[in-house]
């Protein structure tokens, strides 16, 4: 298979979706064909691209290879700027639903597990990931706790305590508010956070019930309405502390950009926050930088892990022991072969795919 052999190689499907009578405009990228199901999310943004897409879907292949489980890596983009949003979304899930036995989606930026409930049988019961545990969402949850599990294991790593721990976590959307919640309550220290309109920062730590209050509240403005004076958002890169959490767009973190940060480590809970060269650069300054594919895969477990049938509780600790145990796992690798972190899991993830097409 071509995604074996080479990083660059091509995805194997590009499946471009239009109906232009509600404004649909989406792609569906499949990444290989080595295993018959396929399985990512669907984004929805306006300027989401093919290309982004396939990054994407690359990045899920090795996301579900070093889990070890066997579905190729896909993903879907949705181009939305305005409109009907919920006629744009029907006419997509209607142009997928025949695809489910080979392409498998859920939320993602722009996207909400209840929006994709049309694709589960009729009289079915609500599965665990489109439910809310505690007020927030369990796909938010399920990557926080993932956060966490990571998190503690680089902390460990460090010599560094999870308690007092000092996080700041860019982006306070799906993904970053739900690994405040996580890492809060096990004992770590939000300083800072941040959105597309600016960031909070605040060395005594943030109170991140009350965030949540004001996103419901104010949405992305939630920053100016702050205990501490709103700052540029770019700020939240340059703050000391102890677990940096990259929670939004792709290549914030370049080789260029990496002597500005004041982390110990990196635990990425955005899909592809390092641009090409920016891990390396980050070893070379003694910055642990876990792979993103490692990091924020609790929302593989939600939908595969035996334990997230039903109970939310059973559900979150089985996410965080299970990519915690992948993060040592990866840690281990790279110790033995003198490699980063990402290459070690490439590595593993590699093993996982060449053993499946023996």
């Amino acid at each position: 298979m071509s995604v074996l052999q080479r990083d660059d190689a091509p995805p194997a499907r590009v499946l471009e979706i239009a109906e232009p009578a509600v404004g649909l405009d989406a792609v569906v990228v499949i990444d290989h064909e080595l295993f018959e199901t396929s399985a990512g999310g669907t984004r929805m943004a306006p300027d989401v691209t093919a290309d982004e897409v396939a990054r994407l879907a690359r990045a899920m292949t090795w996301k579900l290879a070093v889990c070890g489980i066997p579905y190729a890596g896909a993903k879907a983009g949705i181009r939305f700027a305005g409109g009907d949003r919920a006629a744009v979304l029907e006419a997509f899930l209607e142009r997928v639903r025949p695809w489910q036995d080979f392409f498998l989606t859920g939320p993602d930026i722009g996207t909400q597990p209840e929006d994709f409930l049309a694709l589960e049988p009729d009289g079915s019961p609500t599965p665990l990931w489109a439910r809310t545990h505690e007020g927030m969402g369990m796909d938010d949850l399920a990557v926080g706790y993932g956060i966490r599990g990571a998190a503690a294991v680089a902390l460990e790593r460090l010599g560094r305590p999870f308690e007092g721990a000092r996080m700041a976590i860019e982006g306070f959307g799906k993904a970053g508010a739900g690994t405040a919640r996580a890492c809060a309550r096990a004992g770590a220290r939000v300083i800072a956070v941040s959105t597309i309109e600016g960031a909070l920062l605040d060395p005594g730590g943030l109170d991140v019930d009350a965030l949540l209050a004001l996103r419901a509240s104010h949405g992305d403005a939630f920053v100016h309405h702050g205990t501490v004076p709103a700052r540029p958002r770019e700020a939240l890169f340059a703050v000391e502390c102890d677990v940096l959490v990259p929670g939004a767009r792709p290549h914030v973190i370049r080789p260029d950009s990496a002597d500005e940060l004041r982390c110990a480590a990196v635990v990425p809970a955005a899909n592809i926050p390092y641009a090409p060269g920016a891990a390396d650069a980050l070893q070379a300054r003694g910055i642990l930088a876990l792979p993103d594919f490692v990091t924020n895969a609790g929302g593989i477990h939600l939908y595969e892990a035996p334990e997230c049938s039903e109970d939310p509780t059973r559900c979150l600790a089985a996410v965080e022991r299970l990519v915690g145990e992948t993060t040592r796992r990866i840690l281990a690798v790279a110790d033995a072969d003198g490699v980063t972190p990402t290459e070690a899991a490439l590595s593993l993830a590699r093993t996982f795919l060449a053993s499946a097409a023996s």
